[in-house]
This record gives structure tokens, C-alpha cells and sequence, in this order.
């Protein structure tokens, strides 16, 4: 294998969940591939096809995972290149779609990416591993200037760890995430992003023994000055952080599946 051209082109869609937009992928050496389209908007679908000559013809398009903000567009840009969407086997639900399993390795012209399975964020989410150019694509799992968000039930931060554990150790020199810029740092992002939720876990173990015991309680406690926008985000990712403890025999869930409290 030879050494990939990598290009980015950031979607038009900021916002306080997407950050400055969703970060379009192009990889490969005579061949591309497409990884995480974006959202449904002509002129960067556009955009990408134009970057996409500068490599060769589309062999696939890929996704990380099935959020709007990343897979909206993947239809349109099939249609526009004539490639296949390729995505985690249990969401490879269309005619012609190309169904991913870990381990699995996608091969643009001279060019190969390997499929790691990294559930947490999604169920279905995968990361990409180019081996050869020590480089990693994220997607939602590292974001840069952010934490990703674990909404239950497809979320699950018990899984999530364990993903960050999976990629802790791989030889990358840097990690191309789904929003914001390139981490050139890999193995320092990702030990301080473990030892954040480790934290955050702490804190919420904390909250719940002095008797804050729902997710809105403690994101009340823990996030205030957040903004207003990001709190149902925060909300959940808080809630995920207490199913685990439940897993961990550290808490127990004493309401209901549509309004849950936690008790030690």
C-alpha cells in the first residue's frame, strides 16, 4: 500500500451539536472513498465530488454511523458517483448496500481502510483504521473540543468504554474526527477523554448519594452554566453514566423506564 490522500470537506451545517459542521473524509491513492456525507445539501455534495476527481473514481461511501448530520447526503452522493453505501452490517438494510464488520478492509485503488466496530455513541458505529498512514477516522466517537454525546437506549456508555479501550493502544500518529479539527496528539486525547468520563462517573456517584436522583437533577448541579441548548444532550449523557453504575452494581434504578431515578 502506498500513501493515501486524505481531504476534507467540512459541511455547511454548524450548530452547538455539530460544532463548526460535519467533517466529509475523502481517502485513498487512485481510488476513493467517501467517508461520512453529511447532511442532504447539493453544494457540498458537489464539493465533494469535485475533491474526489483529484483522487480517482468512488468505490464506496461510507458511514460511520446512521445520525442525520452524517448520513442525509449518502443517498444523493451514491447516486451522484455511482457507488455503493457502505455501513455496519445491522443498519445494511438497501438494495446494494455494502454491509461492514469489524475487522473488514476497504481497498481504494492503492489505499486500505480497516473497519473497527465502536458502539457507545451509536450501536452501529464503526471508526476506520488506515494502518499504512497511521491515521484514524473517529467519527462521533472523538470529537475535537468535545465530548461526544451517549443518548440511551442506542447509546451506551458501558460500550462506549470499552470502544475507547478497543483504539486506546493503536500505533496513529492522528486522529481525522467527525467535527473540528485533526488531533494530532491520539494517545493523549484519548487517555484524557477516558479519565473525563471516569471522572464524570465519579461525580455523578457523588450527586446521587446526596440525593440528587434523576438525570435533570444532576445536569442541574454539574452543568449549570451550560447552555440552554445543550442541556437534554447533557441530560442524557448523564443517564447513560447512571445505567452504567447500575450495570456496576453501584446504583439501582427505582423509576420507570420514561421517568428514571437512581438510589444507592
Amino acid at each position: 500500500m502506498t500513501p493515501a490522500e486524505i481531504l476534507l470537506v467540512r459541511a455547511p451545517n454548524p450548530s452547538p451539536m455539530t460544532g463548526l459542521g460535519t467533517n466529509t473524509w475523502v481517502f485513498g491513492s487512485g481510488e476513493a472513498l467517501v467517508i461520512d456525507p453529511g447532511p442532504l445539501e447539493e453544494g457540498h455534495l458537489t464539493r465533494v465530488v469535485r475533491e474526489c476527481r483529484q483522487i480517482g473514481r468512488v468505490v464506496a461511501v461510507i458511514l460511520t454511523h446512521h445520525h442525520s448530520d452524517h448520513r442525509e447526503g449518502a443517498k444523493r452522493l451514491c447516486e451522484l458517483t455511482g457507488a455503493p453505501l457502505a455501513l455496519y452490517h445491522d443498519r445494511a438494510r438497501g438494495a446494494g448496500d455494502l454491509p461492514l464488520h469489524h475487522g473488514d478492509r476497504l481497498i481504494a485503488g492503492r489505499a486500505e481502510l480497516q473497519v473497527l466496530h465502536t458502539p457507545g455513541h451509536a450501536s452501529d458505529h464503526i471508526c476506520l483504521l488506515g494502518q499504512a498512514d497511521r491515521v484514524l477516522f473517529t467519527g462521533d466517537h472523538i470529537l475535537s473540543g468535545t465530548t461526544s454525546v451517549i443518548w440511551p437506549p442506542d447509546g451506551d456508555m458501558d460500550a462506549y468504554m470499552r470502544s475507547l479501550e478497543l483504539i486506546q493502544h493503536l500505533e496513529v500518529d492522528r486522529l481525522l474526527p467527525g467535527h473540528g479539527e485533526i488531533i494530532e496528539d491520539p494517545q493523549a486525547a484519548i487517555s484524557e477523554l477516558i479519565e473525563h468520563r471516569l471522572d464524570r462517573e465519579r461525580q455523578i456517584l457523588e450527586r446521587i448519594r446526596q440525593g440528587a436522583s434523576t438525570p435533570q437533577a444532576i445536569v442541574a448541579s454539574l452543568y449549570s452554566g451550560y447552555p440552554d441548548e445543550l442541556l437534554e444532550a447533557a441530560s442524557k449523557t448523564v443517564l447513560a453514566h447512571c445505567l452504567k453504575l447500575v450495570t456496576m452494581g453501584k446504583v439501582h434504578q427505582i423509576g420507570s423506564a420514561d421517568s428514571p431515578a437512581f438510589e444507592v
